[in-house]
């Protein structure tokens, strides 16, 4: 364990971030450009180079702003370290447990970059694994980042399409992780759980064992997101759980299909939140178009399906649920 103001060659600790089964995380000053950066430092020191090499040549080719960047690898005073981009904020785990919710709006955003950070990864054909909130950073300026490929594999799809071990966090565990074979979609079911988990507080199932959480996926119903939280639209719930669905062919394919599903969705908020006396511009084809009402009016907009309800409606003529 390293102590505050302890320094390694250039690097001045300032505070311990955190520990995980891998590794300790702290807080650090480049002395020689004044920068705040984040080391990890592996808890198997005497391990081999090319073992404590694993996670920092993954992170090498990962260069996407919705991943936490790696800056070097360097070894001093006898302890290996990673130098890692700092993100100045909090993890997404802390912020669900101060706030039990994240607003929908919110945690569409913060699913999209991290949608956007799997997409990218599984395009270099990497496996996070570990995909929960407390791997999932946002800074202060709300951009959700990626971090810790400690459990990551690089998937070889013409020799062994699948990662062979149960590694990983249980609640957030894909079924077939479960059996030992994960896959990209894997992946995607971890992202399903953790937007799950934003929008009700809750993860569908826990328990210390993990057989229980294993049996529960195949015994047991998810609930879907807007019954537990009636503020969350139903054509956002119905995304959520498609990532969730056992059969790999109901799931989304990808992590570019799942990403384009959340676009579409937020592509529907946008339209339908447009205020009604807002004049659409023409295209080129059409004539110009325009929606009066009265100054100031909002649209009033399914909470289930967000698409604009006529103005004294009870029932949703698009999708028949009850405002």
């Amino acid at each position: 364990m390293l102590s505050k103001d302890q320094t390694l060659g250039k690097y001045q600790i300032l505070d311990r971030l955190g520990s995980g089964g891998f590794g300790a995380v702290y807080l650090a000053l480049d002395t020689w450009v004044n920068r705040k950066v984040a080391l990890k430092v592996p808890h198997q020191q005497q391990d081999e180079i090319v073992d404590l090499l694993k996670e920092p040549r993954i992170m090498a080719g990962l260069k996407h702003p919705n991943i936490v960047e790696l800056i070097t690898v360097e070894r001093k005073n006898g302890i290996f370290f990673m130098v890692l981009e700092y993100v100045e904020g909090e993890s997404l785990d802390r912020m669900i447990r101060r706030d039990r919710t994240v607003p929908p709006t919110r945690a569409l955003e913060i699913g999209l970059d991290v949608c956007s950070a799997m997409a990218f990864a599984h395009g270099h054909q990497v496996l996070h694994r570990d995909l929960r909130p407390a791997n999932i950073l946002v800074n202060r300026e709300g951009v959700a980042k990626v971090t810790d490929f400690g459990t990551s594999r690089v998937l070889e799809l013409q020799h062994v399409p699948y990662a062979p071990t149960r590694i990983g966090s249980p609640p957030y565990m894909a079924p077939e992780h479960f059996r030992g074979r994960a896959v990209f979609q894997s992946d995607l079911w971890s992202l399903g759980i953790t937007l799950y988990e934003m929008l009700t507080g809750t993860v569908p199932f826990y328990d210390a064992d993990p057989l229980k959480i294993a049996q529960a996926f195949s015994t047991q119903q998810i609930l879907a997101p807007h019954l537990r939280n009636p503020v969350v639209p139903k054509a956002f719930s119905e995304v959520v759980m498609k990532a969730l669905a056992i059969n790999l062919g109901e799931r989304h394919l990808s992590a570019q299909a799942f990403l384009e599903a959340l676009r579409r969705l937020k592509e529907n908020v946008a339209r339908e939140t447009r205020p009604l006396g807002t004049a659409v511009m023409p295209s080129s084809s059409g004539p110009h178009t325009s929606y009066r009402a009265g100054a100031g009016t909002q649209a009033r907009l399914c909470r289930f399906c967000y698409r604009q309800l006529p103005r004294m409606a009870v029932l949703c003529p698009n999708c028949g649920e009850k405002n």
